[in-house]
């Protein structure tokens, strides 16, 4: 979470909704936010639109009939906080949630009925509607609830109808932070939303590839692809900006490539030069063609060229160790770390599906190999007869991933307090009980003898609005452990629905060739679960070595797990400065 200066904002006080809208999109638009602070994979209408993908998968017979259940439940668990999807879709919802969710509705009858809904949900119709809502509260009663949930609807559907993050986000810098414009009023944001015209433009994409290019021009221009040696003429104005390094290099121009921004152009683009080399692939082995990261893209009138960067790696778009860190811990794992040889060759090969996906550029394969690494992981020997390989896999991971939830939010918080006022946040942790700087907060935050450190807090963040939601979020969830139960459970549901959308996606890739336009959020994801589950085993094989092999390390978190939940459900237990870590944040 980064604060930026509000300069160029005239009246901040008058468009605290607009500022917290301004302040949710940096976050949920940051490469390295937490997952749980990106913006959402989907929304109610594109459900539907998953939901009819899933079905003809089904017919194709690429996925199993069971599939579809979970994709229906995470619609009607949607609409009903779907506050865009209730004012557009005129049915009643009782009489599509009982078709969704009656095993006995027959798939022609399901399949109408989504259709129903997804025309009346259609991209168009939701963003006007989304637009509407979003600047009815900014401009009406700012609430923070509404505005949070419906600036995540309209990320997502803008990413759906066609625009990049990128853009996006480098959209709403210049607007609220550093273009020419002033910020006046919190009608502002009728200009911002302006901005996404739906209309496609026309851009051209230039590379520097490989000269091997030059012996496939034919092919490459059925594709769509034109080589030249030289810079075009209708280009070479903008030469100084792509200069050939060598003369092992050509240029390499995609034209009329429609988009509603550049940074899908480039990816429009690239998508042709990767197709080009697989195509090459099938006939020769021995060299792959390749090209440099950088590129031009220009718009129709080829008078405004852009150097365009190679995007981040999905794969990167994590949390990483200093490298000073990373050897430490390396160190300490060859030291430390013991599983007998069959856990260790598992564990390896895991690790080595994980480096494959790190290295590799295709986000395809990156999926695919992360899914391995994870499925790999998890031991088949506790599979029951009548458990289906996905549910095992989910309630393997499930401990895993709920079991640290909450020490990954509040440690993410502590660390967002830290940037914005380290000496005031510092001196709130003094005298306060616990190891970690996360133990101290949870205690501040929900115990009444720190009411004036925790005062003290809230009044320091005061003006930083998005950092106070999330303040205000943490005391009403630490109010009760009865509250943190219903939030990991809340917290299992979502998981167990994604995890789900990655096997089916995974499915989608090897039987059908073809990757969801969502496939690289889905990678983060699955590349975070994964880096959980090994850091997890790490741990618990290393110094002092609780266990020997992978089968105990899925056992030992099951159960503690379980334990978790159990202290967690107790009728009538209260925090105090005793059992505050241990029922926040559990053992392991």
């Amino acid at each position: 979470m980064k604060y930026r200066t509000l300069h160029k904002w005239d009246d901040p006080d008058g468009c605290r909704g607009l500022i917290l809208f301004a302040q949710l999109l940096e976050e949920l638009l940051f490469d390295y936010s937490m997952d749980t602070y990106k913006s959402s994979v989907m929304q109610t209408g594109t459900l539907c639109y998953e939901a009819l993908l899933t079905l003809s998968e089904i017919e194709a017979g690429n996925i199993k009939a069971p599939n579809l259940g979970h994709v229906l439940a995470e619609i009607c668990a949607s609409y009903e906080k779907d506050d865009v999807a209730q004012n557009l879709v005129t049915l009643n919802r009782a009489s599509f949630v009982a078709i969704f969710k009656n095993p006995k509705s027959s798939h022609g009858e399901i399949k109408t009925v989504l259709e129903i809904i997804l025309r009346e949900l259609e991209y168009d119709r939701y963003k006007i509607e989304n637009e509407k809502l979003l600047i009815a509260e900014i401009e009406g009663a700012q609430s923070a609830v509404a505005i949070r949930k419906l600036t995540r609807s309209y990320l997502t559907t803008l990413s759906w109808g066609g625009f990049s993050q990128k853009y996006i986000q480098e959209i709403g810098q210049d607007f609220f932070h550093y273009g020419q414009n002033r910020i006046g009023s919190s009608a502002a944001i009728r200009d911002f939303l302006a901005k996404f015209n739906d209309a496609s433009k026309e851009h051209t994409a230039v590379f520097r590839v490989d000269s091997a290019f030059d012996e496939i021009q034919s092919t490459a221009k059925k594709i769509g692809i034109d080589i030249y040696r030289d810079m075009p003429d209708d280009l070479i104005a903008h030469q100084r900006l792509l200069p050939l390094a060598s003369s092992g290099e050509v240029y390499a121009v995609i034209r009329k490539i429609p988009a509603k921004d550049r940074f899908v152009a480039r990816e429009s683009a690239e998508a042709k030069l990767k197709l080009s080399q697989t195509l090459l692939n099938l006939f020769h082995h021995k060299n792959s063609l390749s090209w440099i990261g950088d590129c031009l893209i220009l718009d129709g009138d080829l008078k405004t060229p852009q150097l365009s960067r190679k995007p981040l790696n999905p794969m990167l778009k994590c949390v990483d160790r200093k490298i000073g860190v990373a050897g430490f811990k390396l160190e300490k794992f060859v030291q430390e770390f013991s599983l007998e040889n069959d856990s260790f060759s598992k564990f390896i090969r895991s690790s080595l599906l994980h480096t494959m996906a790190l290295d590799s550029d295709s986000g395809e394969n990156q999926l695919l190999n992360l899914w391995i690494s994870l499925e790999s992981l998890i031991p088949s020997e506790t599979k029951a007869d009548d458990v289906s390989n996905i549910e095992h896999i989910v309630n393997s991971l499930l401990p895993f991933l709920n079991m640290g939830y909450l020490r990954r939010l509040v440690n993410n918080l502590v660390k967002d307090l830290l940037r914005w006022d380290r000496k005031e946040i510092t001196k709130a942790f003094r005298d306060v009980e616990g190891a970690k700087f996360h133990e101290k907060l949870a205690r501040i935050i929900a115990l009444d003898e720190y009411r004036a450190k925790r005062d003290s807090i809230e009044k320091s963040i005061e003006d930083f609005y998005l950092l106070r939601d999330r303040f205000d979020y943490f005391k009403s969830l630490f109010a009760s452990p009865e509250n943190v139960f219903v939030a990991l459970d809340t917290h299992k549901v979502r998981l167990e629905w994604q995890i789900r959308r990655i096997y089916r996606t995974r499915n989608i890739i090897v039987h059908s060739g073809t990757a969801p336009r969502f496939t690289n959020q889905l990678i983060e994801h699955t590349h975070d679960y994964l880096d959980i589950v090994l850091d997890s085993l790490v741990r618990l094989a290393s110094s002092p070595q609780i266990i020997e092999s992978v089968g105990q390390g899925f056992k030992y978190v099951e159960l503690q797990y379980k334990s978790y939940l159990s202290q967690l459900s107790v009728r009538g237990v209260a925090f105090d400065n005793k059992n505050m870590s241990e029922l926040v944040f559990g053992k392991v």
